[in-house]
């Protein structure tokens, strides 16, 4: 579907703005809010049969509540983020979460002052947004996110202190505040707010520091935050860091990470060259263990960073073995082809193959101008590459979203 990628970054961000409205956070663990935590601590942890199991025995038990239908959707929808087959389970999260709207109506029906139940029908709302998103109708995603933001603030109305409520429209706030090209036309359509970045992050701290259930998941946005809008490598590194040591069987997290390194050494530092290599092949093999086939992004950019790897310490033949499967397998809008053919130019031109680097060179400007490879391709047609890489590159300054090609 044509339009799917485009909305790649609002289908992680209702994932975190409905990874913590499962439940209302509260000071006091019931059984009921204990469970919950423990399904999410399986998901976030990429356990989902274990998570499953844990969201059918609270659904078992009380069938009339929407935790259970709101949590197992959650986890078909966090498993279905890095599977090329993921779509299969939008089917399952769909009917989950219309189930968990009625159930969460109905008992507002019964008591309108019931903040947990709007907190509940706000996320529902907001995983149904996601949805629209994802199936490319965003005039639909922007009016079920705004009943989701609506049901949010009113929880707050109902129960000031409840830190976690916070969360969903913290992250809603400050991706406003820096707006995709699409949500910028419907915000004009529908006279949306700006939003508040500083505001948006300082809420999301706050949760950081205070919130129960949802503590965990403002770490894990503002991870993303740092990498994939702000940009700042060292705090995204840090962040994910500590939730690869939280939740070690995730693959996700993982991939993060090794985002950051990859940040971190266009950046020029060089402490991660190994790094890179060791990295993505483990994410690979523990794939491959799984018996998991990686959406085609996130498979062919572990093609990508690993050859990157191999050319930064000096192993030529297997960094263009990796560098051309990258090529063969990427869509044609990858944002890394450019930089792709650049180095295999280069690493033709060490072999004294000028013919071969300057074909190289001349399909780098087919594609992206990231980090300056049009303008050093060009130069490298009329000099030879010698071996010396530039100290600076231009910096990236496009969002890079975790799914975007």
């Amino acid at each position: 579907m044509s339009p799917r990628p485009v909305f790649k970054i609002l289908k992680w961000t209702m994932l975190f703005l409905n990874l913590c409205g499962v439940v209302h956070a509260s000071r006091a663990h019931t059984p009921r809010q204990h469970a919950v935590r423990q399904g999410i601590d399986y998901m976030l942890d990429e356990r989902y049969a274990r998570s499953h199991a844990v969201f059918d025995s609270l659904i078992s038990v009380e069938p009339e509540r929407p935790e259970g239908y709101l949590g197992k959707a959650l986890s078909y929808w966090n498993e279905s983020m890095l599977l090329a087959d993921g779509e299969r389970f939008v089917d399952s999260v769909d009917r989950l979460t219309g189930r968990a709207i009625k159930l969460s109506e109905r008992a507002l029906k019964n008591d309108n002052n019931d903040a947990e139940m709007v907190f509940l029908l706000g996320k529902a709302y907001g995983l149904r947004a996601g949805l629209a998103l994802i199936h490319g109708s965003p005039l639909d995603g922007v009016l079920h996110g705004l009943k989701c933001r609506d049901f949010l603030e009113e929880t707050i109305r109902l129960k000031p202190d409840l830190a976690d409520a916070q969360f969903g429209l913290g992250l809603a706030e400050y991706v406003a505040a820096r707006q995709p090209r699409f949500l910028r036309m419907v915000s004009r359509l529908l006279s949306l707010p700006d939003g508040d970045r500083k505001r948006g992050l300082e809420r999301l701290e706050r949760v950081a520091r205070e919130g129960i259930y949802t503590q965990r998941h403002a770490v894990s946005s503002r991870a993303y935050i740092a990498l994939y809008y702000e940009k700042d490598y060292d705090d995204a590194r840090r962040r994910f860091a500590h939730l690869h040591l939280r939740y070690p069987h995730s693959l996700d997290y993982r991939i993060r990470y090794l985002d950051a390194l990859f940040g971190l050494t266009i950046q020029g530092r060089k402490d991660h060259r190994e790094a890179l290599i060791d990295s993505a092949r483990s994410i690979r093999f523990l794939a491959e263990e799984r018996n998991w086939n990686l959406n085609r992004w996130s498979r062919t950019k572990l093609d990508f960073i690993e050859g990157f790897g191999l050319y930064l310490t000096g192993n030529a033949d297997a960094a263009v073995e990796r560098l051309e499967i990258y090529a063969a397998e990427a869509t044609k809008r990858s944002w890394l082809l450019g930089p792709t053919h650049l180095i295999l130019g280069k690493l033709a031109d060490l072999r004294n193959d000028r013919e071969r680097a300057v074909g190289h060179y001349r399909r780098v400007r087919k594609y992206e101008n990231v980090w300056g490879v049009h303008e050093e391709a060009d130069a490298y047609i009329g000099q030879p590459f010698s071996g010396e890489e530039p100290v600076r590159r231009p910096p990236d300054t496009v969002r890079r979203y975790p799914e975007k090609p």
